[in-house]
């Protein structure tokens, strides 16, 4: 009986001596090119939702700021992202995923271009991923919600490499 007690105990100790952690994965998306009054779109929650959904699923840790707008995609990390990108690495984030949604504004109705995803690492914040993704193209919120779960797959497969 002493010896069963003994090996469960050992046995305990052996499982809880190896570390479990999961990278922490911070998600930013940003619409851009919405004027004043555009009506407002639900693709950057489907969007968020789906990728973190696939990154949460595959064992990270994910956590997301708001979704912002700006008027244009900015050609450098300055500003407000780059604050985003700092706040991030502060909490602990090993990875930064920002995506920025592209719309194209007539009169006061917004379609959706595509979406251009850009990963960051760790504190230095070198992008080490960049691709462009079609948005827009599903016939509904879930078909457009297993979109953003592939792209979301195809980043995963990226990160994991790292």
């Amino acid at each position: 009986m002493n010896y069963k007690r003994l090996g469960v105990l050992f046995t305990l100790i052996f499982i809880l001596s190896f570390p479990a952690s999961a990278a922490t994965v911070s998600f930013l998306m940003v619409e851009t090119g919405l004027g004043e009054g555009t009506q407002v779109t639900q693709y950057g929650s489907i969007w968020e939702g789906g990728l973190m959904e696939v990154f949460f699923n595959a064992g990270f840790i994910v956590t997301n700021s708001p979704i912002a707008r700006m008027d244009y995609r900015p050609d450098q990390l300055n500003g407000e992202l780059q604050a985003y990108l700092e706040e991030a690495a502060l909490g602990g984030a090993e990875f930064f995923i920002l995506g920025f949604l592209e719309y194209e504004t007539q009169e006061r109705n917004a379609s959706l271009l595509g979406i251009k995803i850009e990963i960051y690492q760790g504190r230095n914040q070198n992008q080490i991923f960049e691709q462009y993704f079609p948005a827009g193209t599903g016939r509904n919120q879930n078909e457009e919600f297993q979109i953003a779960q592939s792209a979301g797959r195809i980043l995963i497969s990226f990160i994991g490499s790292r």
